[in-house]
């Protein structure tokens, strides 16, 4: 028959037994718990990312077409330059002409 500090014993180890098993459960429960919260801030942070990307394409698309309005606004302001030049040498010539005309 066993004694009552076997009995005692044997009531401590299933006891320290049941405690260690919680202690894993609770353990596990917390990884779980953890791997589910990293795999929602992974998911937080590539949505984040896509959306940056996302505004950055935008950015370069408007900013391509601002540059094109710019190209054609500097083009359209140099032709005019080139036509008030001309128009300004030939006006300068008339002068020369009308002066040297009127030295006669």
């Amino acid at each position: 028959m066993a004694s009552s500090s076997e009995n005692s014993s044997c009531s401590t180890l299933i006891q320290n037994s049941d405690s260690e098993q919680d202690l894993q459960e609770v353990m596990d429960q917390r990884r779980r718990r953890r791997e589910q919260s990293n795999r929602e801030a992974a998911r937080r942070s590539r949505m984040r990312k896509q959306k940056h990307l996302d505004e950055l394409m935008q950015q370069v698309t408007r900013l391509t077409r601002d540059n094109n309005q710019l190209l054609t606004s500097i083009n359209i302001s140099n032709k005019h330059l080139i036509a008030v030049q001309t128009e300004n040498s030939i006006l300068k010539a008339l002068i020369y002409l009308l002066i040297s005309s009127g030295k006669d």
